[in-house]
């Protein structure tokens, strides 16, 4: 069965915003701000926007089958969300992957639900997910655990996630690419930890788990990005 690591960005679904606080004729940057303080204002624990108030700006894929890897985000940097949502789900039954993330029952699939349901179009299937932070914790219902610790303590280089503010600023300034690396980054981290774990468990051996890095290592250079080759260099 193919593997399917799986990443999203947001920011705030502004229309929603509008329609719910009577935010009209306030910029997108104004609109974010009185949406985040109503947020904290419903729930002072949780950081960010609720996942109902989330609109998908980029979601990146990380597939890798019995032949090959491949390191992509869907769409490009202009793509709206309707569009981005159903060439997923188009993928998703074409293939029927298996899904990993980091800790996309938190996050990820939460926000894809509700924009689905937003859209009134048919959801992507996947064949089975594994949340890789709660299968390490052994926990379903525990705190967030840095994906970048993880992985840098499972001897990879890491990548910081950008904060709701940080993807907000890229977006108002026009630098969607470079969110959608950052997330390319995220599911390569991922992926790694996961393939150590793969080898800690048994499920793989030592010449597999070499085998798979090193294919690895070909592609992201094959792909002759910068992003990828820096993560190359830092892997190395």
């Amino acid at each position: 069965m193919s593997i399917m690591l799986l990443d999203i960005a947001t920011i705030p679904d502004f229309e929603l915003g509008t329609r719910l606080y009577n935010l009209h004729n306030l910029s997108e940057k104004d609109i974010f701000r009185v949406m985040s303080t109503k947020s904290r204002e419903m729930d002072d624990k949780t950081e960010g926007l609720a996942l109902h108030m989330q609109r998908v700006l980029a979601i990146s894929v990380f597939f890798q089958d019995k032949e090959s890897i491949k390191i992509w985000s869907v769409g490009d940097s202009e793509s709206n969300e309707v569009d981005l949502l159903k060439i997923l789900e188009r993928y998703a039954d074409e293939y029927k992957p298996a899904v990993v993330t980091w800790c996309g029952d938190r996050s990820i699939f939460p926000v894809l639900n509700f924009r689905y349901l937003s859209h009134c179009i048919r959801s992507a299937l996947f064949a089975s997910h594994t949340n890789l932070m709660s299968e390490l914790t052994g926990a379903s219902n525990n705190e967030p655990v840095s994906l970048h610790e993880v992985a840098v303590l499972a001897g990879s280089p890491g990548n910081k996630k950008m904060t709701d503010e940080d993807t907000m600023n890229h977006y108002l300034e026009g630098r969607v690419e470079l969110i959608r690396n950052n997330l390319e980054l995220s599911n390569i981290n991922t992926w790694l930890i996961y393939l150590r774990w793969q080898l800690v468990n048994g499920k793989i051996d030592q010449a597999g788990f070499e085998a798979e890095k090193k294919l690895l290592i070909k592609t992201l250079i094959q792909e002759d990005r910068t992003h990828l080759k820096n993560f190359v260099d830092a892997l190395m």
